[in-house]
């Protein structure tokens, strides 16, 4: 080896020291972000309904999947994981979900090789600090596992377009879901083949090397084949599978990926067009037919979402003008695709082109051919169709699940353009903005330039399905703000290559301003994530927080706690909740087992204590129970709910006021 590549390798070795030593410190702080006080923020009302079916799994093991609920089992399974080291508590449950927002930032630095070094770390770094990606990872909901798998989908797509080896992750993480899908329902079949103890643990041990075999012999041969890249695509459908297994919005966001890969092929072909002077009408036409099914699938299958953009935007505006802005809506739809065709195409004539092998050849290239691509086709097929089985069936046991699969996708659709519509069609943007400023306007800025420059496919793709996954959750009525996490993921991606451009510029000017702007960004930023996480986590007119329980519920819970303590019965102290409102407190009195919710007025039956809610049921608590209880609170449970504490007068310590006080509290008065 000569001095000049001696000197070379060095700097490599530097380089990588370097990112890797700087790649370690921005996972140390988004998983610090993610999993310091964890239970300081009290349980929304969704994660105390998802508490409660989690509850029933671990005490009962009876999961019934309900397409009413229409949110896939999959977090319940998971969280299942994490109750049976740690038990069951807050901090396991929302650590089951941290953990994925932490793997959502390791997941970015498989990025490296398509967007380079410095945009990599600005990505992972954008990542780990997003103040609406770290508030909802903090909550034991569904999207932060969800937008993983998206993730981890396009990384599967893009290693196996490298023709990349299957690495060490990768084939460790099919194995596992290859040997649980097998271990699983032979472990069913040993427990209805024998009850005695003794024979139950041999048929266990030998469904456990059964299925360390097949799983053993399946990736051996996956190994065999292009030195297991289509470890990949088998990885890739479990991933797929297990999005729709999680969330009914993976329908969208398949979708979006689908049509931004469509997107890199157009904005391709426009430069090639550009460069051999070629007309571009028959584009332009294409572009309006599509503006023009969109505009129309918008008026007649959606049609509340003109009437909410007339409304927010006549109001954001400040004047009232609905048909105006309706029918500019709609042309507004069918001029901008067509518009775009010739913008680029006029920016491609003036630029310097380069040459390159175009998007369709190179997907039609890597698709496999002959045997190989029908054992790979059926068998993806069968994995991804296994897992949806697997999950909607509770795991073999309850088959009607796998019915409401499908019968989820329509009670959504009907609630999609009815429930939660009230936030107005600009939500995503002002929320947005709000929460996560910096990042969207870099995203914006990442996104031209990629669009424009067309030198990176992924940065182009990304562009495009930030772009199409806002604008698909901003045309659906149903608005709510952890939904945003989809469209955050690759928007944190587009503002780091964005700034990573200009970092690495030629231009000392640029570089200084870029350095400047990546700076600022990142400061206010990590402000953001302080101010939203760690201090405003329940303040309505914060961003992100959506009818959050209020700190005050924390403190009527200890009460409850101190209470039943002082009863002398503890965890066997009769609690009957007769408030209409009451989750999550259904999850903070699971270890009650005579806390009773009727969710309406009833007879005394000597409880040692009663929730009830203030205002509404003022009347009658004063009525009925006067005579044994006395209150403690109000407690704001969320924006316009209070409750308040009733404590049997006999119990000792109870100092809490006479309930005919209670009327002097009106609903604005905290306690």
């Amino acid at each position: 080896m000569d001095l000049g590549s001696l000197k070379k390798l060095t700097e490599m070795r530097r380089g990588d020291i370097a990112f890797y030593s700087i790649a370690a410190a921005i996972v140390i702080l988004g998983a610090a972000l993610r999993f310091v006080h964890l239970t300081e923020r009290p349980l929304h009302h969704d994660e105390g309904v998802n508490g409660w079916f989690l509850t029933n799994l671990f005490r009962e093991g009876i999961y019934k999947y309900d397409p009413a609920n229409y949110h896939g089992p999959t977090l319940y399974y998971i969280a299942l994981l994490f109750v049976d080291v740690f038990g069951l508590n807050t901090e396991a449950i929302r650590a089951s979900v941290a953990i994925w927002g932490v793997f959502i930032v390791i997941s970015a630095f498989w990025l490296r090789p398509y967007l380079g070094t410095t945009s990599t770390l600005l990505a992972a770094l954008f990542l780990a600090v997003s103040p609406g990606l770290l508030f909802i990872s903090r909550y034991f909901i569904h999207e932060t596992f969800f937008v993983f798998l998206s993730f981890a989908a396009l990384i599967c797509l893009l290693q196996y377009a490298r023709r990349a080896s299957a690495g060490l992750v990768v084939t460790i993480s099919l194995s596992g879901i290859v040997f649980i899908l097998v271990l699983v329902p032979l472990s069913k079949l040993s427990e209805f083949i024998s009850n005695d103890y003794l024979a139950a643990v041999v048929l266990q041990i030998a469904a456990s090397l059964f299925a360390a075999g097949v799983t053993y012999c399946f990736i051996r041969c996956l190994l065999s084949i292009d030195n297991g890249r289509p470890i990949y695509l088998f990885l890739l459908a479990a991933l797929i599978a297990l999005m729709f297994a999680t969330k009914e919005t993976a329908p969208i966001t398949v979708a979006t990926m689908i049509m931004a890969a469509a997107c890199v092929a157009i904005r391709e072909e426009i430069a090639a067009c550009a460069r051999a002077k070629k007309n571009v009408s028959a584009l332009a036409a294409l572009a309006t037919a599509a503006g023009a099914i969109l505009a129309a699938g918008i008026r007649f299958k959606i049609p509340e979402t003109a009437t909410d953009f007339a409304k927010s935007t006549g109001e954001f505006l400040g004047f009232d003008a609905p048909s105006t802005l309706e029918i500019s809506f709609y042309v507004f739809l069918i001029v901008l695709a067509p518009l775009l065709v010739i913008l680029l195409y006029r920016y491609d004539e003036r630029s310097v082109a380069t040459d390159s092998k175009h998007f369709l050849t190179e997907v039609y290239k890597l698709l496999p051919r002959g045997v190989k691509a029908f054992f790979i086709a059926v068998g993806t097929f069968v994995l991804a169709g296994f897992i949806i089985v697997f999950f909607f069936s509770s795991l073999f046991t309850y088959w009607d699940g796998v019915g409401g699969f499908i019968e989820a996708y329509k009670i959504w659709a009907e609630t999609g353009s009815k429930d939660h519509t009230q936030n107005g069609f600009w939500a995503y943007a002002i929320w947005g903005m709000q929460s996560d400023g910096p990042i969207m306007i870099a995203a914006l800025f990442g996104s031209v330039r990629a669009v424009l420059k067309r030198l990176n496919r992924l940065a182009v793709f990304v562009a495009f399905w930030s772009l199409g996954l806002f604008a698909a959750y901003t045309l659906i009525p149903y608005k709510t703000p952890w939904l945003a996490l989809s469209f955050l993921l690759p928007m944190c991606i587009s503002a780091g290559f964005g700034l990573g451009e200009m970092l690495e510029s030629p231009s000392r000017v640029i570089r200084i301003l870029g350095s400047f702007i990546s700076g600022l960004a990142i400061v206010v930023t990590l402000y953001q994530t302080r101010d939203l996480n760690f201090v405003r986590y329940d303040d309505e007119d914060a961003p992100m927080v959506y009818a959050h329980t209020q700190r005050d519920f924390i403190d009527m819970v200890a009460q409850i706690e101190r209470f039943a303590k002082a009863s002398g019965k503890g965890g066997d102290a009769k609690i009957e909740v007769i408030s209409p409102d009451y989750w999550p407190l259904v999850w903070y009195l699971r270890d009650y087992p005579k806390a009773v919710f009727y969710g309406r007025m009833n007879e005394a039956t000597g409880a040692e204590i009663i929730v009830a809610k203030k205002d509404d049921q003022d009347d009658a608590v004063i009525r009925r129970f006067s005579a044994s209880y006395r209150f403690y609170g109000p407690y704001k449970l969320r924006s316009g709910v209070k409750l308040v504490l009733l404590v049997r007068k006999d119990i000792p310590g109870n100092e809490g006021r006479e309930l005919y006080e209670l009327r002097l509290f009106d609903s604005e008065t905290s306690r």
